[in-house]
């Protein structure tokens, strides 16, 4: 799906959120409509394309974001980093588990015999010159020194 597309209808969607408010419903269910209408359209595969998206797309949807608040659709602003960084981080735990379904993309068991501080994970993480190869998913999260 194109991106433009993704701004266009979740644009859109804030009319139905107008018309919701209109008809006198809470701030705390428009949160929620919000959310399930706009939100988790911009968040479907965002680890696949984030890595990918242009400054101006960050832009635009927090735009959306910014003005979702100004109308009183959401309870407070929303950061789309933030929601990556919280969407990423868990889906990363996730898949560091044995049973996950992408655990076989992840890089393999680092071994080492000193006592090194922790990365957050203990998986090896090669040497990659590539910005194209450092923004795919797993990639992005295993160069993540945080």
């Amino acid at each position: 799906m194109h991106f433009n597309h993704i701004i266009t209808v979740s644009s859109q969607r804030l009319h139905i959120l107008k018309a919701l408010r209109r008809q006198g419903l809470s701030l705390e269910l428009l949160h929620c409509v919000f959310h399930a209408i706009i939100v988790d359209k911009i968040m479907y595969a965002i680890s696949a394309w984030y890595g990918f998206r242009n400054k101006s797309h960050v832009l635009q949807i927090n735009s959306l974001f910014k003005r979702a608040f100004k109308y009183g659709y959401v309870k407070s602003v929303i950061k789309l980093e933030q929601l990556v960084q919280d969407y990423e981080d868990n889906l990363f735990t996730k898949a560091t588990r044995g049973n996950h379904a992408i655990h076989h993309l992840l890089p393999s068991p680092k071994s080492t015999c000193y006592n090194l501080r922790t990365l957050g994970h203990a998986l090896s993480v090669n040497l990659v010159k590539s910005k194209l190869h450092k923004n795919i998913f797993i990639n992005r999260l295993a160069f993540d020194e945080s």
